[in-house]
């Protein structure tokens, strides 16, 4: 059986992450709000603190952006997931106290930035229900943070 061509650089990448998800986010870590999406543009941002394009989110200090107690958003762009992964990675180390990354990524378990910057250093959410279109693959929510212990997780976020 032959499998289908891949279509690089013909998708959307800046897409806006779904209030819904981010509502059950939020309720999943107990906070009324995040204090910045890390990576965002205009038309996508999910608050009013954002890291755009223009500022280049990967030479940014993330965890300089959080306090105790605060969560950073981060919904990187799908076509290449590896800085954005090594960057939450380098970041944990240097976050305040009850302080955390969550990022949205698609559910790559076979390539090497999952093996190398995600299995066994954060906690994975695995999405029990898809999120709704544009998104055509199975997803996961990362939570990079000292609270967080590196696990698994089925999550059925709909039902929460």
């Amino acid at each position: 059986m032959t499998q289908p061509a891949q279509r690089p650089g013909r998708s959307v990448q800046e897409v806006r992450t779904p209030p819904e998800f981010l509502d059950a986010v939020r309720s999943l870590l107990a906070i009324d709000a995040f204090s910045i999406d890390l990576a965002a543009g205009h038309d996508s941002c999910v608050v009013s603190r954002y890291l755009s394009e223009d500022l280049d989110s990967l030479t940014y200090p993330w965890a300089a952006c959080l306090g105790v107690g605060q969560w950073a958003w981060l919904h990187p762009p799908f076509a290449y997931i590896e800085p954005w992964v090594e960057q939450a990675l380098h970041e944990k180390a240097h976050l305040a106290n009850y302080a955390g990354i969550a990022m949205l990524v698609p559910a790559v378990v076979g390539s090497n930035w999952w093996r190398d910057f995600v299995h066994q250093h954060c906690h994975v959410h695995f999405l029990n229900g898809r999120l709704p279109q544009p998104y055509p693959k199975d997803c996961a929510l990362l939570l990079y943070s000292h609270t967080a212990a590196p696990g698994y997780t089925v999550w059925d976020w709909k039902g929460r």
